[in-house]
């Protein structure tokens, strides 16, 4: 026996089943498009961030080099005296005043002498000046706004003889600007690097060398400042791995018994930094293979993080530039449409359920009394009143009840006249059987018999 299902039930299914279906396709839809918006999105606006970050730096690098290069120029073209102290530190001063971002500007001799200006937390500057000739070391003296010594503050390290700084060496060795290793300033203890370049005389003779220490937590700020997402963080390391700066509030700096050194990005107590670099490292195996801009992803406590690496090879410098967004900071919008679709849909799924009852009420109510009709009529025992709700309909089913009620009526007047005809039958019989004991020809009676049950069936 084929299994069935109710008329009573298959209409609503018939209504509801496909509404839903169409609400879930609807809904995995949605989110399968608006995941890959958002990931585009992602993608678009890390680009957009790391464009901005490189411009910054670019431009953040290009002060100390042009004013490097103003200062050999001015130097090699004996457009100041490098004897005439005073005027030396006017003129370092009027470039730390002027230029944001500088802060300490200096000049170390072939002979040894060192002179440098540097500005202070407070904005206020400071002249410091020595010889690797004197035991006492630097002396650290207060300026006014005209460059003359107010007083002197302090006495830094004895016995500083500039010549052996890496700073110096490293300008010498390479015979032009550059920028030397990132290292902790110990003034401010502030991660910073010097850009120096070698000063010659007009005989080629290497005079010395002019530095200007540029401080990184300019850039900190800067990162701090993007607008990349209410999650999403930004850093920069180097390819061995150190961080230079980042967009949150860990100092990009150790502090180790008294002893400052640069925080590996593994040792970082952020976790998506640290995780960061794991992946890429996992990746990669070396951050010096990362030659061209990587999109990546990676999961940290159950969230998916999107990641955009870009090598940065500025102005001698050799950098990696990060951005990771976790994909939560948009999908939160994606999840609240879903809910939302999917509340809809299941309202639209009650409604379409409730109508669906009612039509089904509707249509089988009509069908239940002429079923019951049909009962009642085997029975011999149907009424017109039975299908009296069904006959005072307007509809088809109305039409279809009044057809059943004059059926009705035909076939209990059929039933009367056979039963009529059947009693009439057995009277005749019953004469004719008498008859036929009164020794009346039987022939004749059957015949006769005969004859009025055919008048019986045509008149039935």
């Amino acid at each position: 026996m084929k299994p069935s299902i109710s008329i009573r039930y298959f209409i609503p299914l018939l209504v509801v089943v496909p509404l839903a279906l169409a609400t879930i396709t609807t809904a995995i839809l949605a989110f399968y498009s608006g995941s890959q918006a958002v990931k585009s999105l992602i993608a678009e606006l890390s680009q957009k961030s790391i464009n901005s970050i490189e411009k910054h730096i670019d431009t953040y690098l290009q002060a100390p080099m042009v004013v490097n290069q103003l200062n050999l120029i001015t130097i090699e073209n004996d457009l100041i005296d490098l004897n005439d102290v005073p005027l030396l530190t006017r003129y370092f001063q009027n470039q730390v005043a002027a230029i944001d971002g500088l802060y300490y500007i200096y000049l170390g001799t072939e002979r040894g002498d060192f002179i440098g200006v540097q500005q202070q937390p407070d904005g206020t500057q400071v002249l410091v000046i020595g010889n690797a000739a004197e035991a006492d070391g630097r002396s650290v003296y207060q300026l006014d706004s005209a460059g003359v010594r107010a007083g002197k503050i302090r006495t830094l390290e004895a016995q500083y003889d500039v010549r052996q700084r890496p700073w110096y060496k490293r300008a010498i060795e390479i015979g032009e600007i550059g920028w030397s290793p990132i290292y902790i300033f110990g003034s401010t203890l502030e991660l910073g690097m010097t850009s120096a370049i070698p000063v010659k005389s007009r005989g080629g003779d290497t005079i010395g060398v002019v530095g200007i220490d540029l401080g990184l937590k300019d850039l900190s700020n800067f990162l701090r400042s993007l607008e990349i997402s209410p999650k999403g963080i930004a850093f920069i390391i180097d390819r061995a791995g150190n961080l230079v700066a980042s967009s949150t509030d860990e100092q990009p700096f150790l502090d180790e018994n008294g002893e400052k050194r640069r925080l590996p990005a593994l040792e970082s107590q952020e976790p998506v930094i640290r995780s960061t670099v794991q992946k890429l490292l996992d990746t990669e195996l070396s951050l010096n293979q990362i030659q061209q801009p990587i999109s990546s992803s990676f999961r940290l406590n159950r969230e998916q993080q999107l990641l955009q690496v870009t090598p940065m090879e500025s102005t001698g410098l050799d950098w990696l530039i990060v951005v990771v967004i976790p994909e939560s900071d948009f999908m939160e919008l994606i999840y609240n449409n879903l809910r939302f679709t999917m509340i809809i849909g299941l309202g639209v799924t009650v409604v379409a359920i409730t109508l669906g009852g009612i039509a089904s009420w509707w249509i089988i109510q009509p069908i239940d009394n002429l079923h019951a009709g049909a009962k009642a009529i085997k029975a011999n025992s149907f009424s017109p009143e039975m299908l009296e709700s069904t006959i005072s309909r307007s509809d088809e089913m109305g039409e279809l009840g009044q057809a059943f009620v004059e059926m009705a009526a035909i076939v209990q007047t059929r039933e009367k006249n056979m039963s009529e005809e059947l009693v009439e039958l057995h009277r005749q019989q019953e004469q004719w059987r008498r008859a036929s004991h009164k020794n009346q020809d039987p022939t004749v009676l059957f015949q006769e018999l005969m004859e009025r049950a055919r008048q019986a069936r045509k008149s039935g």
